[in-house]
């Protein structure tokens, strides 16, 4: 369960600080002039899209949820590693 733990730690650091520097260099880039966030009709009929399919993703999301031991103390300090550690 500690590995498991771990890896699940290592992974949710690694993809919050990929987010993180997504946000920004789009920050960057809007505040520079590089990049335009005008929401044209092609834009706003993607972002109707991706949140018209949110709740089947999240059901999705909470079942494998339920596949993880996360009231197991040793699941819990291995995330806890993963996070400071990974």
């Amino acid at each position: 369960m500690l590995a498991i733990g771990f890896l699940v730690g290592v992974v949710l650091k690694k993809t919050v600080k990929l987010g993180l520097a997504i946000a920004s260099l789009v920050g960057l880039l809007v505040a520079t002039g590089y990049i335009n966030l005008q929401l044209n009709e092609s834009t706003k009929t993607t972002i109707y899209r991706v949140f018209s399919q949110a709740p089947t993703v999240a059901s999705q999301a909470s079942g494998l949820a339920t596949l993880l031991p996360i009231t197991s103390g040793a699941f819990l300090i291995g995330l806890a590693l993963g996070i400071w550690k990974g």
